[in-house]
């Protein structure tokens, strides 16, 4: 049966008239798509065709950090050269005219991928939102800031009156004078992850997770989701700034330094 049907195919003449005008209607649909294509003006973004914000998952990196030697300590006195051959030798790919800002927050992105993956579990906030506080709030010049590493405190969460606490200056004014700020104090890994998803768990924040469901994106293409959750957690009191855009834009720098990740093999 197969035989005779594979024979029919090949010397209908039929068949053969069809296949010969599939193959200058696709001709026609090609040369039609290059002459409107040529009016986009090559307008092509990355973040256009980006996997929504909330199916993101890391690489199989189970590594959890040494939260006594955090990850920027291995490379913070390398200048970029130094760093771009560390990494290459390492397995990080596409790292040509990175700045030594950009390989840091290359390195600290794949370093920390099992952190911001528990942290997405918790919170059910997309992997590149987490990302973009922990960039804000975290690090300094592409390596944690002086709270993250003393005080594994990675989203500036002021002290709730219970633990440790840690001194350091942000927007805290005493008689109209800046004074020190006092800092919630982590010791473990847990409790680190434990306590920046509490804040972020908050019922005021409870709406601005609402766009990672099709109900509330529907149409909607993966910057202007994280546009939506960035300026919603902004306007609900999670940071005094303004400039919501900037976290925005680092959610969207995540989608770009992920693909310089080391490809892992088991």
């Amino acid at each position: 049966m197969k035989n005779n049907q594979f024979e029919w195919e090949v010397y209908s003449p039929i068949t053969r008239r069809r296949n010969i005008f599939k193959l200058i209607l696709l001709g026609i649909m090609l040369c039609l798509s290059m002459y409107i294509s040529s009016f986009a003006g090559g307008s092509y973004k990355a973040q256009n065709s980006a996997p929504n914000p909330a199916k993101e998952y890391p690489q199989e990196n189970t590594a959890i950090i040494n939260v006594k030697n955090l990850p920027g300590n291995t490379i913070k006195n390398m200048d970029k050269d130094e760093l771009y051959d560390y990494m290459d030798a390492v397995g990080f790919q596409r790292l040509k005219e990175k700045s030594l800002v950009d390989l840091r927050r290359i390195y600290l992105g794949f370093m920390y991928d099992d952190f911001f993956y528990s942290m997405h579990k918790k919170t059910n906030l997309p992997i590149s939102v987490i990302y973009a506080f922990f960039i804000i709030e975290a690090t300094s010049n592409g390596l944690e800031s002086k709270l993250m590493l003393k005080a594994l405190n990675p989203g500036g969460i002021k002290y709730t009156g219970k633990g440790s606490k840690m001194k350091a200056m942000d927007d805290c004014y005493r008689g109209g004078k800046k004074v020190p700020c006092d800092f919630q104090a982590y010791n473990d890994y847990q409790s680190m992850i434990d306590g920046w998803s509490s804040v972020m768990n908050l019922p005021r924040y409870k709406g601005c997770k609402k766009y990672i469901y099709s109900k509330y994106n529907r149409g909607m293409k993966p910057k202007q989701i994280v546009d939506n959750i960035c300026k919603c957690f902004y306007k609900s009191g999670y940071h005094t700034s303004n400039l919501w855009k900037v976290r925005s834009n680092l959610s969207t720098e995540y989608w770009t330094v992920k693909t310089s990740f080391p490809n892992l093999e088991y």
